[in-house]
């Protein structure tokens, strides 16, 4: 089974929102909704060096366009989402970052399913990564 099956299968089976996967080692799990699991990874894991990249996989049941920009910082060189922003499909194409998806939606909601994330309106208009990073830090504190 190859990294990106390997993290589709981890995400269903236990019912996760995000699975890393490195080469064949499954390397994070999380329950945590929207991009906390990605600031942790990229912090916890890839500001440490702990995982340099080489065969990142990630996949996540909700992929946005923040979400799509962190994953590219954290070094993702593979994704899978059950659902994915039309938004974060383009953002990944021109990264360069193969994506599969269950199924594709214009944007993500909030959760009162009453307009945009907030985190796909912040990364709006915002194209590297670190950048993106650096927005959500601030809302942060």
């Amino acid at each position: 089974m190859d990294g990106i099956e390997l993290a589709k299968s981890e995400l269903i089976k236990g019912n996760y929102t995000c699975v890393i996967v490195s080469g064949e080692q499954v390397v994070m799990t999380s329950v945590e909704r929207g991009v906390k699991p990605l600031i942790v990874f990229y912090e916890e894991y890839t500001e440490q060096r702990k995982h340099t990249g080489v065969g990142l996989v990630l996949a996540d049941k909700v992929i946005g366009r923040a979400s799509a920009l962190l994953a590219a910082l954290c070094g993702m060189k593979s994704i899978y989402a059950g659902v994915i922003s039309a938004e974060a499909k383009n953002t990944l194409d021109d990264l360069g970052i193969p994506v599969t998806f269950e199924r594709m939606a214009p944007y993500i909601k909030n959760h009162a399913g009453d307009g945009r994330c907030p985190m796909e309106e912040l990364s709006l208009g915002v194209n590297d990564p670190y950048e993106v990073y650096l927005k959500i830090k601030m809302l942060e504190r």
